[in-house]
């Protein structure tokens, strides 16, 4: 018997089947395996979080940076040129906002 594809939710399916005597027996059709932890300990894990802050805010800085870019080279030929410095001001603060919290991690 093939199982539906279940939601994540769902941690098992059993199903009620009787035995040679009579009486009701439950049988597992499907049972989630337990979550994998983390493999980190408690003293890095503060790092962790900052590296990957930092992370996310290069990742908003260089798209944020990438699209105004574009945009300038649309309204007008070479207009990235002008528009760069504004261009990158505007990504770097954007960054900035994503790290902010950071600072709050002790680092």
């Amino acid at each position: 018997m093939d199982i539906p594809r279940l939601s994540k939710s769902v941690r098992k399916v059993t199903m009620l089947q009787r035995d040679e005597l009579g009486s009701l027996r439950p049988v597992v059709l499907f049972k989630r395996g337990r979550k994998k932890k983390k493999k980190s300990t408690a003293m890095v894990k503060p790092f962790e979080q900052g590296a990957r802050t930092l992370a996310r805010a290069s990742d908003a800085a260089t798209s944020t940076y990438l699209r105004r870019h574009r945009k300038s080279n649309r309204k007008r030929r070479d207009g990235w040129v002008g528009d760069a410095p504004t261009n990158m001001v505007r990504a770097g603060t954007k960054a900035l906002r994503k790290v902010r919290p950071a600072q709050f991690l002790g680092l």
